[in-house]
């Protein structure tokens, strides 16, 4: 049944992206994040559906009249870098063939941030990719916090099998960058800061939200039951920052003192056992094999510092690669880098790590402006309070990715692709002292003020526009 179901899905949406290009990204990281084919069990488990939807939204692109020019920033300007870099890199790599072969996957993902500027703009279409990104992660928070309430966090919660996120760690990551958009799709659906283009979802977007807050706290509880230390170590670095941004701390930290003081709730012991290694790192070996692991990253880094070793240089065997180590321990395991700065160290050389860090520093930095200006600016809340959720969520990765080897996440590259569209958002939309009376936000829907009236939602303009178009966006479609 699932496997017809998904079968049909695909046969409407591939049309329907031919005739709206921007459907195609949204399909595109629905893939790519939720895998809805490893959740199948006949003749669509596996199925390449990245490389249906990609090619729909390239012949789409070509034939779209409404995309934008391709917007040459910073960031875009770090991202040819980074590729260009990257082939050096691969033509120099000690395992060549292995490494052009990942090069052209990783431009894969690439191909798809350069393409999203230019078919997502206006409101409606950002928040639209937004949630859809949100959502294929949040499912499995929402599935997994519950599983771990149920089994007392037992048991790991994995991702689905045969994807890229089905180990603990991978998920664990995943549902740490979006749980700051899972809140911040929570007070946009509570203030109705964005009027999505359908009725219904305006008229339930309270239960909505509601139902959202309870995903947030069940996708915390999922990555704690995920048992993966970097993934722990990543909530700790944003719990406070989530905190101080929430409405009614003290009543959360009252209802906190309860359970814990008064009811008795506490970790799980498997949890426990699982962070307490973090302390007794010497003695657990899988640990011990992340230092083993960064020694000969940083080795091979020395020996060839421009170019590093290229991709999947791994793949010469065990011989080879411990040959670069500071120590050898008494076990033969996956030769993982264990980090995305190690990795890309290793890899690329210190050329590459830099190229890296420029890109993510830009891009944090835009994050921040659009956060710290938007509101003032042109008005826009929800502007705000997703580049906060975007910046949050890439701080989990930067302090979780010291322990875990996913610098070529297509969620990264998903969150650098949304700064440059939000940043164009932000300079082309119209100040708030011009902008339409409905557009600006009053005291009352400021986030962290409790009370007062909500703003009431524009109603839906009339005309020629339409929803599957992304441009029934009412005063502000013409802006992107």
């Amino acid at each position: 049944m699932r496997d017809y179901l998904l079968a049909l899905i695909v046969v409407v949406l591939v049309p329907l992206i031919v005739r709206y290009a921007w459907i195609g990204i949204l399909a595109w990281f629905w893939v790519g994040l939720f895998a809805p084919q490893w959740h199948t069990w006949t003749f669509m488990r596996g199925a390449p559906l990245a490389t249906y939807f990609g090619g729909a939204t390239l012949i789409a692109l070509f034939l779209a009249k409404d995309r934008k020019p391709f917007p040459f920033t910073r960031e875009t300007v770090m991202l040819f870098a980074l590729a260009a870099y990257f082939a050096m890199t691969s033509h120099f790599a000690v395992n060549s063939s292995g490494a052009w072969d990942f090069w052209i996957h990783f431009m894969k993902i690439l191909l798809i941030t350069f393409i999203t500027p230019l078919l997502i703009y206006g409101e409606r279409r950002i928040v639209w990719l937004l949630l859809v990104i949100t959502a294929s992660l949040a499912f499995y928070g929402f599935k997994g916090g519950i599983f771990a309430i149920q089994t007392g966090g037992a048991h790991m919660v994995l991702g689905p099998v045969g994807s890229y996120l089905s180990g603990n760690t991978y998920i664990g990551l995943a549902m740490l960058m979006v749980l700051p958009l899972i809140l911040a799709s929570a007070r946009m659906f509570h203030h109705q800061w964005v009027d999505l283009g359908f009725d219904l979802l305006r008229r339930f977007s309270r239960p909505i939200s509601w139902f959202l807050y309870g995903v947030f706290w069940l996708t915390a509880i999922a990555i704690l039951a995920t048992h993966s230390r970097g993934a722990f170590v990543g909530l700790l670095a944003i719990v406070p920052l989530l905190f101080w941004h929430m409405q009614r701390k003290w009543l959360m930290v009252g209802v906190g003192f309860f359970l814990i003081a008064v009811v008795g709730v506490t970790a799980p012991e498997p949890l426990v056992e699982r962070w307490q290694t973090i302390e007794t790192y010497e003695e657990d070996t899988s640990a011990m094999q992340r230092i083993q692991s960064w020694g000969i990253a940083w080795n091979m880094a020395l020996e060839r510092p421009l170019t590093g070793m290229g991709f999947r240089n791994a793949a010469l065997g065990y011989e080879w690669w411990i040959g670069y180590a500071n120590f050898e321990g008494g076990w033969r395991h996956v030769l993982s880098p264990h980090s995305v700065y190690f990795g890309i160290l290793g890899q690329h050389g210190f050329g590459g790590l830099t190229v890296f860090l420029l890109l993510i520093a830009f891009t944090f930095h835009t994050l921040n402006r659009v956060r710290r200006t938007a509101r003032q600016r042109t008005g826009e809340i929800w502007l705000s309070e997703y580049a906060w959720a975007l910046q949050i969520g890439l701080v989990g990765y930067l302090i979780s990715g010291i322990f875990l080897d996913v610098a070529y996440f297509n969620l990264l590259y998903a969150f650098i692709a949304l700064t440059v569209i939000m940043r164009r958002e932000l300079e082309q939309a119209p100040l708030a002292a011009t902008a339409p009376a409905s557009a600006r936000p009053s005291s009352a829907s400021e986030p962290g003020s409790d009370a007062g009236p909500e703003p009431e939602s524009e109603p839906a303009p009339t005309g020629k526009d339409t929803v599957m178009s992304g441009t029934l966006m009412g005063p502000s479609s013409s802006r992107g």
